[in-house]
């Protein structure tokens, strides 16, 4: 009796655990002016992050010691190295927290070096956003 209390003690406590990450990533992806449609693989290297593996990519590193902030400096950094901020990348070129005119996706994993934003998003797209919202 005492060893399936123990057995059913641990499966109850790995399951919160798990529900707790997933709750967690969530609630930062919630950080991000968009998440989609990479969710989970913008920061992790697991499409499915658990307590047990939930080991972060490059963008999840730096989003990390920003504090899970989202701001214009790490909308500015090219985290993956693939030489697309990360800012065109998620489709909030000087990361002021909303999407870019007529974004409703990302471009591009921001965690992932896969580039998909043109040059001509990376260079002017803040700029052309600034005339017409005075942001």
């Amino acid at each position: 009796m005492a060893r399936r209390l123990t057995i059913g003690s641990t499966v109850v406590t790995l399951v919160i655990l798990s529900v707790s990450t997933a709750s967690a990533t969530e609630t930062l992806m919630g950080q991000l002016p968009l998440s989609a449609p990479f969710s989970c693989l913008n920061c992790h290297v697991t499409a499915t992050p658990v307590a047990a593996d939930a080991a972060l990519n490059d963008f999840g590193l730096d989003f990390r010691t920003y504090d899970f902030t989202w701001d214009a400096d790490l909308a500015g950094r090219d985290s993956d190295g693939d030489g697309c901020t990360n800012g065109a990348e998620v489709g909030d070129s000087d990361g002021n927290g909303h999407p870019d005119g007529g974004v409703r996706a990302e471009s591009s994993n921001p965690g992932v070096s896969d580039c998909s934003a043109s040059n001509l998003e990376e260079a002017t797209w803040g700029d052309l956003k600034a005339m017409f919202t005075g942001r």
